[in-house]
């Protein structure tokens, strides 16, 4: 869990370096600024989440003499393969986007779908 953490927290610190260098360089373009803050805002998100869930993780990627030869076979986690949530979620995200161009109620509607689609996509994780 070490490295997954590592890496999104180099990635977010990219992202807010970037957003700022963006900020001066776009002349104050408020747009991109928010999205490549809001990368680094979720990025962040994802380590913290990942250390306050995964705490006690002890993880094959996280030896640093371990070869890919001897953690063959490890348990890596609990995926489910035959949901239709994530292609959900992308639709809903698409509604949510497109309702911030052409009409407000779609964009509710895809909130309202999304929030539905990550309860019950955690709700099938959660279960053994």
């Amino acid at each position: 869990m070490r490295s997954f953490v590592g890496i999104f927290l180099v990635s977010a610190a990219f992202g807010a370096a970037i957003a700022i260098t963006y900020f001066f360089v776009a002349h104050e373009e408020g747009a991109g600024t928010a999205l490549l803050g809001f990368m680094g805002a979720a990025l962040t998100f994802a380590a913290l989440y990942a250390v306050a869930a995964e705490r006690d993780a002890d993880l094959p990627g996280d030896y640093p003499y371990e070869t890919s030869n001897e953690v063959i076979g490890e348990d890596l986690g609990i995926f489910t393969t035959e949901t239709p949530y994530p292609i959900l979620t992308a639709i809903c995200t698409l509604a949510i986007l497109t309702g911030m161009l052409w009409s407000p109620l779609l964009g509710i509607a895809g909130l309202i779908g999304m929030l539905l689609c990550l309860w019950r996509l955690g709700a099938e994780s959660a279960r053994v």
